[in-house]
């Protein structure tokens, strides 16, 4: 994301001497301790850990979704037809992993709320996703506009 110039300049830029993306690793670093902050408001140790390691585990799920669809539908620009027996085991990948998704929002610890459970996993992984996405789409509108110079 950051070689094709989708992400901001902000978070490609490099630190001179060690060459890594200190900004990078700041941003997620600072998002991620409000998160666990924000996890153990008003919940024990066990609820507190099981919502950060539900969410996590539904960030990759979502990965593996894209992953799993590409056989599936993403190779239709590259005119490539992939077998039907590794459609059908992307498939499976794909419904297990949605399966996955589903059953995480469940605690599988004793919780205040279950609901509040739920709705705290759903909320911080759409709102993640949601910027990201807002992230993604200013880069590509910025990308297009220095394309059209």
């Amino acid at each position: 994301a950051g070689w094709d110039h989708i992400l901001p300049a902000w978070f490609t830029r490099l630190q001179p001497r060690y060459k890594t993306p200190v900004n990078s690793i700041l941003f997620v670093g600072v998002i991620t301790l409000a998160f666990a902050i924000a996890s153990l408001i008003g919940v024990g140790q066990q609820e507190a850990f099981q919502s950060i390691d539900n969410a996590a585990g539904i960030f990759y799920a979502i990965a593996y979704l894209v992953l799993f669809a590409i056989p599936i539908c993403g190779l239709k620009r590259l005119n490539l037809r992939p077998p039907l027996w590794l459609k059908i085991a992307a498939g499976a990948g794909a419904l297990t992993t949605l399966l996955y998704i589903v059953l995480t929002i469940f605690p599988i610890v004793k919780v205040e709320s279950r609901f509040a459970f739920a709705a705290k996993i759903i909320v911080v992984t759409i709102a993640a996703n949601l910027i990201g996405a807002l992230i993604f789409l200013a880069g590509e509108r910025k990308r297009l506009r220095v394309a059209k110079i």
